[in-house]
């Protein structure tokens, strides 16, 4: 038989928790759409014709703002 510690947790605090949890998740997304794009810029047409991409596709893609998907 195993004693398994069980630590009660607030709704108030279990809130809180999740909302940070999503903030963090959300910021984490946004650099590295941020991050994707400015590399995708970067790529010659070889590197396009390699990921299947066109240039008007890469400039499309690459101009989004970091918080469109």
């Amino acid at each position: 038989m195993h004693n398994t510690l069980r630590f009660h947790v607030p709704a108030v605090e279990s809130n809180a928790l999740r909302f940070w949890s999503s903030v963090i998740s959300t910021v984490a997304l946004w650099h590295e759409r941020s991050r994707s794009r400015r590399h995708l810029a970067l790529l010659d047409d070889r590197a396009l014709a390699d990921i299947g991409l066109s240039r008007a596709e890469q400039w499309q893609e690459s101009r989004k703002r970091f918080w469109q998907a």
